[in-house]
């Protein structure tokens, strides 16, 4: 399959087909109490798939949520918020993409900005703390997935607000493949060390004494929001980290930096717009590789981050085989069907997605990313891999009735694989 057929997906396409027929059955509920700032939601999405290479069947999302005045009670796998239309390469976070299909999860969030007391005029908050496990096919099995995130908005006039936050995930306990690991801890005491970040005691692994319990990742999130006559432009920011040199910025350079333009008036032929700039090269090594060591006297390898791989959680942080982070970390080593991460974590890419309507009745959607790939600091390429990857979306409406059609067309020019191209034809029938 042609990249963006597949990436960002939730996971609902399997790219390995040349062929494929994909049906989705999808519900959603909300019942409002009399006090209408309480509310309870249930949805699912369920998917059949039927393709040249294999047929699948998966349960997307199966969700139920209880909602009091923005304090939110969530159990159940359930899709991460859609940002700027779906137009950016990883939903505006560089770790947490819609690239694959939701997790079993349970937690609490507050969904959407509250004043902070004694700042309420210009200053708000949100943020999550979930508990979840990954129950695909991987080399720890059953690992715990750890995620909490905390954002501050502040308004500083009716037309600029910024926000920012952080995002934290660990993967936690579990059972290794490497019979010298075997089960890892996952006691009450030991699940406080995953969650603060903290160095594993003696009953971890000697990598976790060393560093940090479990396989720890996040970014820092900024969004800057102008509002103007007719349109608001955004600027993203964010900002991976693997371990505290990533924490501590030794990284600064590695960013997925974007500016989103949005107009008020959504009859136009450009309604949305995005520019994005990714880049992983630098990994916390300052100049080079290598440096002179004066005590020992010898040339040493300086330690580098590896975004979103793990040397005990070696599957990395993927789930059926799809990227939690943005898509462009590829392609997955496989082993026995496993995932065992990303090949190539060392990349730059231009990204631009448009979004729009020709009438009233049909719109349309373009996207179009080169990258260069360039391996990892341990198993660099010869000579850098690079991709054009592009897409042209069309959706038409019958008015009134509920039926759409979309037809697309996307294709990859590829300098060491065979280049791609494809169609894909589509019917939407949806009630309410």
């Amino acid at each position: 399959m042609p990249f963006w057929f597949w990436a960002n997906t939730d996971g609902t396409i399997e790219k390995e087909n040349a062929l494929l027929n994909v049906s989705k059955v999808g519900a959603e509920g909300v019942h409002y109490f009399n006090d209408s700032s309480l509310f309870i939601q249930a949805g699912t999405d369920l998917i059949y798939g039927l393709g040249n290479s294999r047929m699948y069947f998966q349960a997307n999302q199966l969700f139920t949520r209880i909602n009091y005045n923005n304090w939110e009670f969530v159990v159940g796998m359930v899709h991460n918020d859609l940002f700027a239309e779906g137009l950016s390469t990883t939903n505006g976070n560089i770790a947490k993409s819609r690239n694959t299909r939701p997790y079993p999860k349970i937690g609490i969030r507050v969904s959407r900005y509250k004043p902070v007391p004694f700042f309420t005029k210009f200053l708000s908050f949100k943020g999550e703390f979930d508990e979840g496990i990954l129950y695909d096919e991987r080399y720890v099995h059953r690992t715990h997935m750890h995620h909490k995130s905390l954002y501050l908005k502040a308004q500083l006039s009716n037309n600029f607000d910024i926000q920012g936050g952080v995002e934290h995930f660990v993967m936690w306990g579990g059972t290794s493949s490497d019979e010298k690991i075997g089960e890892l801890p996952d006691d009450f005491g030991s699940y406080l060390r995953y969650i603060s970040g903290s160095q594993g005691d003696a009953v971890f692994p000697e990598t976790d004494q060393l560093n940090v319990a479990g396989n720890q990742y996040g970014t820092y999130q900024v969004l800057f929001t102008q509002k103007f006559i007719g349109f608001e432009m955004s600027l993203i920011i964010s900002h991976p980290f693997e371990d505290f040199s990533g924490v501590n910025l030794h990284n600064w350079p590695d960013n997925l930096i974007g500016i989103s333009i949005k107009r008020n008036d959504k009859k136009r032929f450009i309604t949305h717009f995005i520019y994005e700039y990714t880049n992983t090269r630098q990994q916390s090594v300052p100049d080079s590789l290598y440096y002179w060591n004066n005590e020992n006297q010898k040339w040493q390898s300086r330690e580098y981050d590896n975004y979103y791989n793990h040397g005990i959680y070696k599957s990395g942080a993927t789930y059926f085989q799809r990227t939690f982070s943005t898509p462009l970390f590829f392609p997955l080593k496989t082993e026995n069907n496993i995932s065992r991460g990303a090949v190539s974590t060392r990349f730059f890419a231009h990204h631009i997605g448009v979004k729009g309507n020709i009438n009233s009745q049909l719109e349309w959607k373009g996207l179009v990313t080169y990258i260069k790939h360039f391996g990892t600091y341990g198993a660099p390429y010869k000579t850098p891999h690079q991709q054009v990857s592009a897409l042209i979306y069309f959706n038409y409406s019958f008015g009134s009735h509920p039926l759409q059609i979309n037809f697309s067309v996307a294709g990859d020019v590829v300098t060491e694989n065979p280049n791609r191209l494809g169609m894909q034809f589509g019917l939407r029938y949806e009630l309410e």
